[in-house]
């Protein structure tokens, strides 16, 4: 696929969905989430060793499943007007109709004017690429949103939105930052929680992670002793 840059800039991305890789001009850029993992990474080893291995498997799968699942549905539910039925009207979704109806709950308060779903984006200045849950306007302002059934809002959340929020300024030439919004679609309860923020705020750190996952790359010589 390409990137059109609003002032003619072109690029070709490539994205392989099993190794999570993205290529531009056949060169391989960073993803959004590898950059962050880099300095945030997921800590659940004290976790996995007190559920035992079987059980860290099943819970690790099932949550992938249903984020996944999630995903799909609300990408074809902004795409299309429907979602998750066969030929016959049958619901099919049953492992995530909580967190769908968290999502609907949203859309019924909010009333987003939505603009893309699952789009590719790819930062020429920074040289970071990835995928945008969504983007949408509310009350006239252009929001990027991030979709997320985890069990509460973490802070990396936060860099992740502010880097498809840079990305996407550049490449639509907006004047003014997208506004970021973490929406947490509830599992459980079926309930939503959302924190909407300012993304410019926190892209230096962003960079700040890009930073430090360049230098956990490269090797460090060794110097002689004086």
């Amino acid at each position: 696929m390409f990137i059109t840059y609003k002032n003619g800039k072109e690029y070709s991305l490539d994205y392989d969905d099993k190794a999570h890789s993205y290529k531009v001009d056949d060169v391989k850029v960073p993803s959004v989430t590898r950059i962050i993992d880099a300095c945030f990474p997921k800590n659940l080893t004290d976790w996995a060793l007190n559920v035992g291995e079987e059980e860290y498997r099943r819970v690790i799968d099932e949550a992938l499943e249903v984020g996944n699942d999630t995903h799909q549905w609300i990408e074809d539910y902004i795409n299309f007007g429907h979602a998750c039925e066969d030929t016959d009207g049958l619901w099919r979704c049953n492992h995530i109709l909580k967190p769908v109806k968290a999502f609907l709950g949203w859309t019924e308060e909010y009333k987003p004017e939505w603009i893309d779903a699952e789009r590719k984006i790819y930062c020429d200045k920074h040289k970071y690429a990835g995928t945008v849950d969504a983007v949408a306007k509310i009350n006239g302002r252009v929001c990027v949103i991030d979709f997320k059934t985890s069990k509460k809002i973490y802070k990396p959340y936060h860099l992740q939105i502010s880097a498809y929020a840079q990305a996407i300024r550049r490449i639509d030439g907006l004047r003014q930052w997208p506004l970021g919004i973490i929406l947490r679609l509830d599992k459980e309860t079926g309930l939503f929680q959302q924190k909407v923020f300012e993304p410019k705020d926190h892209f230096k750190t962003f960079i700040k992670c890009m930073e430090l996952r360049q230098w956990s790359s490269i090797r460090i010589k060794e110097s002689d002793v004086v």
